[in-house]
């Protein structure tokens, strides 16, 4: 592969273009509720279980062959600050920068402070250019990746999923794909925006659409959808954990990345996502036909 296929971040590819090479999965931690953090002050967590939670996921990676990054959330500005020391005097980057808004303006602030270069992470994520605190932000301080996320409904078709990052519908009459390279972000990831199952099937369509036309990295979170279709008659626990499984399988079909979700459901979710790859390798090496069979 030559460079123009993917995103480089350190020994990690994205690809963009094609759907070859494993997906990156991405596990969050520090998200609200997660119970290693205090639920009264988000500032305070058991950094041994944090420690753990993220050997685990490098562990699944060297096993499985299938790279991977922490998303490190947060909703407070305070926690956040915590979060990155944490992160940064235990692993290195590259990471993927998450949690609300006002949190994120803090983490880029006091990574700028310790000389983390903005081509070490990942703003996740943007979904229009409206609010100008957040363009501004991103233009300071030369933000290089950008996580955009397509908001819309369950049954938004690929066309308009397609046209909603491709169309001149943000401020300055340019598309937001356009507007956040006008300011200096040169690694667009595009998220579909999974709110229910059937969004998951649109989504699939879009990314093959976007990945043969703009040759970007197509991915998005499919395991969003779960605790709406959680019974109260079933173990919950169990039941979204074989959910989840089986999606991730799907998602891996037709994704270059996959937020997997909480970063303690990894085990079950890469090896789902092994378990996808083999199967499209097997398709792939003996030429067998049958995804085009869905559509008739």
């Amino acid at each position: 592969m030559d460079d123009s296929e993917f995103f480089s971040y350190g020994d990690i590819k994205l690809e963009r273009g094609e759907f070859n090479l494993p997906p990156l999965l991405i596990g969050t931690i520090f998200y609200k509720n997660e119970t290693i953090v205090d639920r009264k002050n988000p500032e305070i967590f058991n950094h041994q279980k944090a420690i753990k939670r993220i050997k685990t996921q490098q562990a699944l990676s060297e096993r499985y062959k299938i790279p991977h990054l922490v998303e490190i959330s947060a909703n407070t500005p305070k926690s956040m600050i915590k979060y990155l020391e944490f992160y940064l005097d235990n692993f290195e980057p590259p990471f993927v920068l998450g949690g609300d808004f006002e949190s994120r303006v803090v983490g880029i602030e006091y990574l700028a402070e310790h000389d983390i270069n903005p081509d070490q992470y990942i703003y996740n994520t943007i979904s229009n250019l409206k609010n100008k605190k957040e363009v501004e932000l991103l233009r300071k301080y030369k933000i290089k990746s950008v996580v955009i996320l397509i908001l819309g409904s369950g049954n938004m078709t690929s066309t308009q999923r397609y046209a909603y990052i491709t169309e001149k519908n943000q401020p300055g009459n340019v598309s937001i794909i356009n507007g956040l390279k006008e300011i200096g972000v040169e690694k667009l990831w595009v998220d579909g925006g999974v709110v229910n199952l059937e969004s998951l099937a649109h989504i699939l369509e879009t990314q093959q659409l976007i990945s043969t036309s703009l040759k970007l990295p197509v991915g998005t979170a499919p395991n969003l959808f779960l605790f709406p279709y959680s019974s109260p008659h079933l173990n919950i626990k169990y039941h979204t954990k074989y959910r989840r499984a089986s999606i991730m399988s799907i998602a891996t079909l037709y994704s270059n990345f996959i937020f997997y979700g909480a970063i303690e459901d990894a085990k079950e979710s890469f090896a789902s996502v092994f378990q996808s790859i083999e199967f499209k390798n097997i398709i792939k090496r003996g030429k067998i036909k049958i995804f085009n069979q869905f559509s008739k």
